[in-house]
C-alpha cells in the first residue's frame, strides 16, 4: 500500500503544473491518493490565479488512485494550512508524503519515501523522510543517511510521531524554546555552522520578524526529541520556487539548477545513527555559501555607498553651475 501525498498549493499554476508534471513521471503515481489543499487569496486579484491552480490539480485526477480538494475560502498561510492538511490525512492515513506546489521531484522520489516509510515505521528514532539534500558532493557508496536536520522541501513522516507533536501545547512556542535551549544545544541544532541557519527562524518568530512558518518548530521538536532524519546523498527534490515567485521564497539559482537523484535508491542504512562524516560535508559547505554570501553583501554595500557619494557630487556640481 503506498502512502498517501499531502499536495500544498496557493496561487502558481506554473510552479503547480511543472511540480505535477514531475510527480506523474513516478511510476507509483497511479496506487497514490492524493489530498490537494489550496490556500485561499490574500486579495481579489489572487482569485482567479488560485482558480487556475485547481483547474490544472484537477485535470491530473486519472495519474491519481483518488483525489481529494480541500480549498480554503480564506487566506489561513502556508503554516496553518500545511499544518491541518498533514493533521487531516494523518487522521485517516497511518503515514504521509508531504510535497508544495514548487518542489520539482525525481522520478524515483515516490518509490524512494514509500520504500522508507516501511522500513523505519517500527524504529522510533527516526522522525522524518527528508527528499532534499544540499547540493554538496558527498563520496561513498552508500545512497542515503541519516541526520539531525529536518528539510521540508518534499518530506515524509508517520501518524504517531506526527501526534506527538500536533498534541504537545508547547511544541510551536518560540518562548518555550528559548528558554529551553542551551547554547550547546543551539549550535548542535544549526549544525555547527557559524552562520545560525535555523535557531535564527526561532528567534524571529518570537520577536514577530516570522509568523507564518511551521517547519522549524517540526525541526525543533525533532530535535528535542532526539529523532533522527533520513537523507539522500543525491536530492531527490528541487526547489523551482526559489526564483523570487513565493511567499518565502528569493531568486538563488544554486537551487534551481541543483542536480536530481534520478537513480533508484536500494541501499538503506541499517545502522539508524547520525552520519558525522555527511554531517560535517554539509557544515562545510553552508559555511562556504555562507562566506560568500557574506562577500557579496559587502560588495554591494560598497557600490551602494559609491553611488550615493556620486549622487551627492552631481548635486553639488549642478548647484555650482547654477549660480
Amino acid at each position: 500500500m503506498k502512502s498517501p501525498i499531502a499536495f500544498f498549493a496557493f496561487n502558481r499554476p506554473y510552479h503547480t503544473l511543472e511540480t505535477l508534471n514531475s510527480l506523474c513521471n513516478n511510476q507509483e503515481i497511479s496506487q497514490t491518493d492524493f489530498y490537494a489543499f489550496i490556500d485561499g487569496p490574500r486579495k481579489t486579484s489572487e482569485i482567479q490565479l488560485i482558480e487556475n491552480v485547481e483547474k490544472i490539480i484537477r485535470s491530473f485526477e486519472s495519474k491519481f488512485k483518488s483525489l481529494t480538494i480541500n480549498r480554503s475560502e480564506i487566506n489561513l498561510s502556508g503554516a496553518i494550512n500545511q499544518k491541518r492538511g498533514i493533521t487531516k490525512v494523518l487522521s485517516e492515513n497511518e503515514s504521509v508524503i508531504s510535497i508544495e506546489d514548487d518542489i520539482y521531484v525525481s522520478n524515483h522520489f515516490l518509490a524512494y519515501m514509500n520504500s522508507a516509510l516501511e522500513l523505519y515505521k517500527n524504529s522510533k528514532e527516526v522522525w522524518h523522510i527528508n527528499g532534499f539534500n544540499y547540493p554538496v558532493r558527498i563520496e561513498g557508496q552508500f545512497e542515503c543517511f541519516f541526520m539531525r536536520s529536518m528539510q521540508c522541501w518534499g518530506w515524509a513522516t508517520w501518524k504517531d510521531r506526527w501526534e506527538n507533536f500536533i498534541h504537545e501545547p508547547l511544541s510551536c512556542d518560540p518562548y518555550y524554546l528559548k528558554a529551553t535551549f542551551t547554547k550547546k544545544m543551539i549550535h548542535e541544532f544549526d549544525l555547527n555552522v557559524r552562520k545560525s541557519m535555523f535557531w535564527s527562524q526561532v528567534k524571529d518568530n518570537a520577536s514577530g520578524k516570522l509568523n507564518n512558518t511551521w517547519d522549524i518548530f517540526w525541526y525543533s521538536f525533532i530535535f528535542l526529541n532526539r529523532g533522527l532524519c533520513l537523507t539522500p546523498k543525491v536530492s531527490m527534490t528541487r526547489n523551482i520556487g526559489h526564483d523570487g515567485s513565493g511567499v518565502h521564497s528569493t531568486l538563488d539559482k544554486e537551487y534551481i539548477s541543483s542536480q536530481l537523484n534520478q537513480e533508484k535508491i536500494t541501499n538503506f542504512p541499517d545502522l539508524i545513527q547520525e552520519n558525522f562524516y555527511c554531517l560535517n560535508e554539509i557544515r562545510n559547505y553552508l559555511n562556504k555559501k555562507n562566506r560568500l554570501f557574506t562577500r557579496l553583501l559587502k560588495k554591494a554595500a560598497l557600490i551602494r555607498d559609491q553611488v550615493s557619494w556620486l549622487r551627492r557630487i552631481q548635486v553639488i556640481i549642478e548647484a555650482a553651475r547654477e549660480k
